[in-house]
């Protein structure tokens, strides 16, 4: 009897898991099919109304490199980094339909641009305040990165834009402006996809005595001749830590830790060695095996998940051609970089280490005394 009711058990924990499978997949697959139409709707945006702009000439052709990549992305089954593509190229694409549908109007006008503007924000506060009510319960944690990740630049796009209307010409300040309404409208249609957590949910929390650290390695590392020779790369790193420390403060815990594991990688890319080809060969296989792992995981790891596919695009592209130099170089940090710091900050934080400082006390009087 005892036997019969094990094995009666285990018959049901099986099926269990095939249906719990079967669900993940039809979610994955409807998924996929909304990026799919997602991408067809840009491309065919920019075939009924092509989009010129004399201050960015290359930039309409980045955005169709951009649709491509994520057209060829979604077809190979990478879904994340079909997703990242695609909302580069919404972002770019939204900036640039605002600049050729209203620079016209504001011309050089202050006025008229702070009209546009405080619509805009009307719009995306209201947007901002709705995405931190969402029920994330029933979505991978990738899903919510990339798209905690995209509301989080909305508002500052938007606080730009006005600063470069001041600062230099309003209508200077259009793009921005359209960039925020891109990445607000983005967010909202990635937290819509139907994507059931692929598994137990990871335990999300504050990734701040990672980044305080990150920030001293950066700090550090900032010397000549690398400080040069690598500015733009600099750039990258810090500004990623900071918009990962914002997310953070807000609580967005997946897009921030989306985030610093992206600073990670460009904290990695610092060092310009190139693996060898005995290194590439077993990266390739690193990379695969990781993959197949993190799909037959129980953990929903699917942050993880993000990186690999870009390494697994890297080394596998469409067009059959091989990996560049940086290329290479970026699958390597993910392997031996990224994946560790992201298994390391699914465990409790270790306490923030305060230097001494030195300490000064102010006095502020106020005029008149009352």
């Amino acid at each position: 009897m005892i036997w019969i009711r094990t094995s009666f058990s285990r018959r049901v924990a099986r099926l269990f898991a095939v249906l719990l499978l079967g669900t993940a997949m039809a979610g994955s697959q409807e998924a996929s099919s909304s990026v799919k139409a997602e991408i067809e709707r840009l491309q065919q945006s920019l075939k009924d109304k092509p989009i010129s702009n004399p201050d960015m000439p290359s930039l309409p052709s980045a955005i169709e490199a951009r649709l491509k990549d994520a057209s060829a992305a979604q077809a190979a089954g990478r879904i994340y980094l079909s997703l990242e593509r695609l909302g580069e190229a919404e972002d770019y694409l939204q900036g640039l339909r605002v600049v050729d549908e209203k620079a016209a109007a504001i011309k050089d006008s202050l006025p008229a641009f702070e009209s546009e503007w405080s619509k805009a924000s009307l719009q995306l506060t209201a947007l901002e305040k709705a995405a931190g009510q969402r029920d994330w319960s029933r979505a991978s944690e990738s899903i919510r990165s990339i798209s905690e990740g995209a509301q989080g630049r909305a508002i500052p796009l938007l606080e730009g834009g006005r600063g470069f209307a001041t600062a230099t010409k309003p209508k200077d300040g259009l793009f921005y402006m359209g960039q925020a309404q891109g990445e607000a409208a983005f967010a909202v249609f990635v937290s819509r996809l139907h994507s059931p957590g692929t598994g137990t949910a990871i335990p999300l929390r504050s990734v701040l005595p990672e980044l305080e650290a990150l920030q001293e390695k950066a700090n550090a590392a900032f010397q000549p001749p690398r400080s040069i020779d690598m500015h733009p790369r600099f750039i990258a790193l810090n500004s990623t830590i900071k918009f990962a420390r914002e997310l953070d403060s807000s609580k967005a815990y997946a897009g921030a830790l989306y985030q610093y594991l992206e600073a990670v990688r460009h904290y990695g890319m610092l060092d310009p060695a190139e693996p060898d080809a005995t290194k590439q060969a077993a990266l390739r296989s690193i990379v695969a095996e990781e993959l197949k792992k993190l799909t037959a995981a129980k953990r929903d790891d699917s942050i993880a998940q993000i990186f690999l596919e870009r390494a697994s695009g890297w080394l596998n592209k469409a067009d059959g051609s091989a990996p560049s130099g940086d290329e290479w170089r970026a699958v390597q940090v993910i392997v031996e970089q990224v994946l560790p710091a992201y298994y390391a900050a699914l465990k409790p934080a270790a306490p923030v280490q305060q230097q001494a400082r030195r300490t000064a006390t102010l006095t502020l009087v106020r005029w008149p005394y009352t």
